[in-house]
């Protein structure tokens, strides 16, 4: 989505699950395009029309992208918006999110601000930050001050690019762990992104198939008998082939087992002993995005009967 709000500003958001890997137009964002994935084992790119396997399409965007980890995340549920604007040195610029397309309880995950040049000198905006800056992006609005960059006059007029990812807030019990795994991801924080993915995941999956158990058999005995290995492994395929239902992805399934894994380790052995790479980081990330999206896809129809 590309905007003109005047003459001196340009904007422009991207949302998509990576690119075509035949002619690399953007793919639709992975919440909108998912199910077909889940259905047909592939998606039809809308603009050469060739059949794209999305799972590949996005881990491959996101792994070539790990070292940039919020640049990494954009093809897994993450946003970028871009804005061109200008900047006098000395002066102080808010930039709300809200007033480009972001809603009031999106989080920031990481910026980039670069300069463009001016007539009497480059101008590069700084973060006003407050004497007890959290580590992490809090609320929606970007606090900035113009400074002069390089050679020239102190005062100066110049044109600066500053690209903000951000991630959108959900009402589901499970999106807020994903969100975490996301900033502690675009913070470089790998280990611990492991433990809230894979929190992810469990928190969408476990209480939808223990309201189908609670449906015949006693609260407490299903508690009892369902952990997170035995759902994924044997309980939710069971249920989706009874209904009907596209089992998921093998590799989705592999890189959840995988993420699972990961988790354990820095859960049992420490985050240092169970070092986890970018690489790593971003296909347990898209293994949860995955698995996120296909219990979104499957519930609704556990819930309510046979597809």
């Amino acid at each position: 989505m590309d905007t003109e709000p005047n003459d001196s500003t340009f904007v422009r958001t991207f949302e998509g699950a990576g690119s075509c890997p035949h002619c690399c137009y953007v793919l639709p964002r992975l919440v909108d395009c998912a199910p077909a994935y889940f259905e047909e084992g592939h998606i039809t790119c809308t603009h050469c029309g060739k059949e794209v396997d999305l799972w590949r399409a996005s881990l491959e965007r996101a792994t070539r992208l790990s070292q940039v980890a919020h640049w990494a995340l954009e093809s897994l549920g993450a946003v970028k918006t871009s804005v061109v604007m200008q900047m006098e040195s000395g002066k102080y610029y808010e930039m709300q999110l809200t007033d480009h397309g972001a809603p009031p309880d999106a989080k920031i995950l990481g910026l980039n601000c670069t300069s463009q040049g001016g007539e009497n000198g480059s101008v590069i905006p700084l973060e006003w930050k407050g004497n007890n800056r959290s580590p992490r992006f809090v609320g929606t609005v970007l606090r900035m001050f113009a400074v002069p960059l390089g050679e020239g006059p102190v005062q100066r007029v110049g044109r600066v690019a500053i690209s903000v990812v951000w991630i959108r807030g959900e009402d589901s019990d499970a999106w807020p762990y994903l969100a975490t795994a996301f900033e502690a991801a675009a913070a470089r924080e790998f280990a611990p992104s492991m433990v809230f993915a894979q929190s992810a995941v469990e928190i969408s999956m476990m209480p939808l198939i223990e309201s189908k158990f609670s449906l015949h058999v006693p609260e407490k005995k299903v508690k009892r008998f369902t952990n997170y290995s035995r759902a994924l492994n044997v309980i939710l395929p069971y249920l989706c082939g009874e209904a009907g239902l596209p089992q998921m992805p093998v590799a989705v399934h592999d890189a959840l087992e995988s993420l699972r894994d990961r988790r354990n380790a820095v859960i049992h052995k420490g985050a240092k002993v169970a070092a986890v790479t970018p690489e790593n980081a971003m296909e347990g990330l898209c293994a949860a995005a995955f698995g996120f999206e296909y219990v979104r896809y499957v519930g609704p129809i556990l819930l309510k009967g046979k597809k």
